[in-house]
């Protein structure tokens, strides 16, 4: 088994125990701050998206450790988790300064950092190291295939509960529809320039994979060789 595959499975399957040991702590953070804190808990894009991302990176790290290369369900798999965590980093980083601007204090905990910040990072290092074999530019589509079902479950449920996880989302908040559609046509950018860019970086990386090297010339001596051995031919 090559050692670089050994220590990307080992990579992988330590990223996802970081993920669990941060859904964990988070857990426990959020339980204190809400009557229904469970329900909130699991309701969070983020949440849901980093249970997804934990259960690729121990499948990608157990085919790692077995030397075999990812199928393409689990590179398409890989591809949708990793744009859902680095889009929920990029949308807590946005909230938080806005906070700041607003002069609203906003405290991450040691979890949040791990699930917003470290585990997206090292989602698309690996990315980088090991991209997918040629994905499909129509995974954009099924990217959008989550986030659009989570935001119907959200509102759903806002409207029942009387909470949201994102104030964006929140009809008590935002100018509906205009300023909520805004808001949500922007994470849909997002979330398609983000795949976007995870297939280019794909296909590049297949693309040179799958190039044939190209022969060495022929040194000048060899040449001159073949051109006198064929002028040097018996009458």
């Amino acid at each position: 088994m090559p050692i670089h595959t050994t220590v990307l499975g080992i990579a992988r399957l330590l990223t996802a125990i970081t993920g669990v040991v941060a859904l964990v702590g988070d857990i426990n953070f959020t339980i204190g701050t809400s009557p229904l804190a469970i329900g909130n808990f699991f309701s969070y894009f983020t949440v849901e998206s980093m249970i997804l991302a934990v259960m690729v990176f121990v499948w990608s790290g157990i085919v790692a450790l077995t030397g075999r290369r990812d199928p393409l369900p689990l590179d398409q798999l890989r591809a949708l988790a990793v744009a859902y965590v680095t889009v929920s980093g990029i949308v807590f980083s946005v909230l938080l300064i806005e906070g700041t601007m607003r002069g609203v204090p906003v405290w991450a905990p040691w979890s949040s950092i791990l699930l917003h910040f470290v585990i997206p990072a090292l989602a698309l290092l690996d990315w980088i190291v090991a991209p997918g074999r040629l994905l499909p530019w129509s995974t954009i589509g099924w990217v959008l295939v989550f986030p659009a079902i989570w935001v119907v479950y959200t509102m759903i449920r806002g409207a029942n509960v009387y909470w949201y996880p994102y104030f964006f989302l929140d009809p008590s908040l935002v100018d509906v529809p205009f300023e909520l559609g805004l808001y949500l046509l922007a994470v849909v950018v997002i979330f398609a320039s983000t795949t976007t860019l995870l297939i280019a970086v794909s296909r590049r990386r297949s693309r040179a994979r799958g190039k044939p090297k190209e022969k060495p010339n022929a040194t000048p001596g060899q040449g001159q060789q073949k051109a006198r051995g064929s002028q040097e031919q018996p009458a």
